[in-house]
């Protein structure tokens, strides 16, 4: 099982330069897409952009967008979505941490919101 984030970003982030301790990710391709991932002790952490901005994930992202009280914040603005996963879902504390510190840095570079799940 894991622990599925997702950031909608208004700029696409330079993978993996835009990740926290960015030599230390490794990257492959599933189905055409590029996959960064981190290993820690029992559990990875998969940083993927997604091909395109899925429609039913609009109508949360106007309400997460409605709750940051962001003034100039609009829908439209977020074209692109990055997935955070954590496998398996843990409480490891280095786990968790490694998960937090990629969703802060994409909000900081690529100008995103974390959507709540």
């Amino acid at each position: 099982m894991s622990l599925d984030q997702f950031v909608a970003c208004r700029r696409a982030p330079k993978l993996p330069d835009d990740l926290p301790g960015a030599g230390a990710w490794s990257a492959h391709v599933v189905e055409d897409v590029p996959v960064y991932t981190l290993t820690g002790a029992g559990w990875l952490v998969s940083v993927s952009v997604e091909p395109a901005f899925p429609e039913d994930m609009t109508d949360q992202l106007a309400d997460d967008l409605a709750d940051t009280g962001i003034a100039d914040a609009r829908v439209e603005d977020y074209g692109v979505l990055v997935s955070v996963m954590l496998q398996p879902v843990t409480q490891d504390e280095d786990a968790l941490s490694a998960q937090m510190a990629v969703l802060d840095m994409l909000v900081e570079t690529c100008d995103g919101v974390v959507l709540a799940n």
